[in-house]
């Protein structure tokens, strides 16, 4: 018995140019699947972007309004020293009012923090590196300046009236040591910060609805009275 392959019923030429269209179809298909892909992934990078550099342009307006204060740290530090030298010398100084701390305030970092991992891996690699080193910047400034406000709450237990004895003197020296040394690097942290964010061309956003203390005020007027 012999058996026979069966025949298209138009020829194999019609065939083959059949099978043609329909891998040319799937083709096309695939590459506008791609491109729809390609172009979605775009607008997301895009968002992502804009999300990323308003956030820190936020953490750049903070940053900006803690330096505004800094001369007012230096100020308020150089009559506590004074204060304190007074206090070996005998002297009692009146403190006319609260020895207040430095404006402080958090940074943002829920943007970057809850990236998806798809999208930084549509980012430029250069682009992620800048992001990153921008935020890791950010997160140990903020670390220092948590450092530093809790340095210039010890330095309120000498607010009261009575003369410092010779322990108060040692501590007060411990925390006045440390205040200049955080004080001292506040401006060049800063300067490191601008200058990764300009290649980025980030500009600082200044929130108004911003609420100080009293304080804050109090901060950069006179702290001794003579």
């Amino acid at each position: 018995m012999r058996f026979r392959a069966p025949r298209p019923l138009h020829g194999w030429r019609e065939f083959i140019h059949e099978i043609v269209i329909v891998v040319i179809g799937v083709m096309l298909a695939l590459a506008g699947a791609q491109l729809l892909e390609g172009w979605q992934w775009d607008r997301e990078v895009k968002d992502f972007r804009q999300s990323v550099e308003h956030e820190l342009g936020r953490d750049l307006g903070i940053y900006e309004n803690i330096m505004a204060a800094r001369p007012c740290a230096t100020r308020r530090l150089a009559e506590l020293e004074r204060f304190l030298a007074d206090s070996r010398a005998g002297r009692q100084d009146r403190i006319a009012r609260s020895i207040g701390r430095p404006f402080m305030q958090t940074g943002f970092f829920s943007v970057w923090d809850n990236k998806g991992a798809e999208v930084v891996e549509h980012l430029p690699l250069t682009l992620r590196t800048q992001y990153g080193e921008l935020y890791d910047e950010f997160r140990n400034n903020e670390r220092v300046l948590l450092n530093e406000r809790e340095v210039w709450r010890g330095l309120g237990q000498f607010e009261q009236p009575e003369p410092l004895d010779h322990a108060d003197r040692v501590r007060m020296r411990e925390l006045l040591t440390r205040a200049e040394q955080l004080n001292e690097v506040a401006r060049p942290n800063y300067d490191y910060i601008v200058g990764l964010a300009q290649p980025l061309g980030l500009r600082a956003i200044h929130d108004d609805k911003i609420a100080h203390l009293p304080s804050d005020s109090s901060y950069c007027q006179r702290l001794l009275t003579s």
